[in-house]
């Protein structure tokens, strides 16, 4: 029993990962948030809680493209004029339901933390992203389900990602290089090399970026459901800038960008029907916990067979043997090994007579009151 025990108890230290994993797959976690998608719902207090952000390929914010004062742009070659949308050749308004306060706009407010549920619906132009800028708390869980659909309400393939605030500067700066037209700094074949570097490379590259935690990523897809669990308050620290305060953007992505696996433009115009849900959380633990439950079964891994090993190779000492000495010495007696006892008479053969030498008279023969007496009587000589 004990050897099936010890077996059963190497398994399932050995397939405890295994089980971990599918608990924490994606389809789990999508699965736990598609439940949590309901609740009642609150107005969306824009520049107080949520803010709406946008980019458009007729639109560059970029220092390269031009001058800003008072969030007007000032092209030194357009004499001072301002361009209008219309004059770009990439603007199309049957395919660009953004208006300008969305893009065109350095206006970033201190939000208020997200504890409330809300629900909203953005329009995304073709080849443009639909950003909503957050601050989330790490006493809620946050749930954020996403539907994407064209005006038809048919589902439409796009991407959607979750980025903190450096992460959707990259972003942003990936976005607008790609849509420049004199591309003296960007080389599209060098942009696309990028999927080839490792992730956890690429921010050292001023074009690459990566998703929050490299796993907040959903690309080519019409339904996302995901939820977020904050270890504490987001912050970003930097040699040059020092620390900063981290902003939470859900983007919708309708352009085709430097990832392999994303979805090309849709050529239309998307509805992205957004619901995000606060859940108080009431047990919030600390993130040096998870260091140490990992490290305690790491050791017990590592201890488990060697304690096993230990067990078996003392496993035979455990039962000595008794020796049987026969022949007698001076520290040992001597013993009758067990073969070897004398049975006990039974009664019948002591009634049968004692058979006497013939040489033996009846006065050499003596009785004794303890002795019973024989019964056959004796011969006469």
């Amino acid at each position: 029993m004990s050897t099936h025990f010890r077996v059963g108890s190497i398994t399932l230290t050995l397939l405890l990962p295994l089980f971990l994993v599918a608990l924490s797959s994606p389809l789990t976690a999508q699965a736990e948030a598609a439940d949590a998608c309901s609740g009642d719902t609150t107005p969306v207090a824009w520049n107080e809680t949520v803010q709406r952000k946008s980019l458009v390929p007729h639109h560059n914010n970029m220092w390269w493209d031009g001058f800003f004062y008072d969030d007007e742009m000032y092209m030194p070659e357009d004499g001072g004029e301002v361009p209008s949308q219309s004059s770009d050749e990439r603007y199309n308004p049957e395919l660009s339901p953004e208006e300008p306060w969305m893009y065109d706009s350095y206006y970033t407010p201190r939000l208020d933390p997200l504890e409330v549920n809300h629900f909203t619906t953005m329009l995304i132009g073709n080849d443009s992203v639909g950003a909503l800028r957050v601050n989330l708390s790490a006493d809620y869980r946050t749930t954020v389900c996403i539907t994407l659909q064209d005006t038809n309400f048919n589902p439409v393939n796009a991407d959607v990602y979750l980025l903190t605030t450096e992460e959707y500067s990259d972003y942003q700066e990936s976005y607008y290089s790609s849509h420049q037209d004199d591309r003296w700094f960007y080389d599209e074949d060098i942009q696309d090399s990028l999927s080839d570097i490792p992730p956890e490379w690429r921010s050292f590259n001023f074009l690459g970026w990566k998703s929050y935690r490299d796993s907040h990523e959903y690309e080519k897809t019409s339904e996302v459901n995901f939820a977020l669990n904050l270890d504490g308050p987001e912050i970003y620290s930097s040699l040059f800038t020092g620390t900063n305060w981290q902003d939470f953007y859900i983007v919708v992505d309708t352009w085709d960008n430097v990832h392999d696996f994303d979805a090309e433009a849709p050529d239309t115009i998307v509805a992205a029907d957004i619901t995000i849900i606060t859940t108080e959380r009431s047990l919030i633990l600390p993130p040096y916990t998870v260091a140490i439950v990992f490290l305690v079964g790491f050791l017990g891994t590592l201890v488990i067979p060697f304690v096993l090993n230990a067990r078996y190779m003392k496993a035979g000492l455990m039962q000595t043997e008794q020796v049987q000495s026969i022949v007698p010495s001076l520290s040992t007696p001597a013993q009758q090994p067990g073969g070897w006892q004398e049975s006990e008479p039974t009664p019948k053969e002591l009634q049968q007579p004692v058979p006497i030498p013939e040489n033996i008279t009846s006065q050499d023969v003596q009785t004794d009151e303890s002795v019973e007496t024989i019964s056959t009587p004796l011969e006469q000589t």
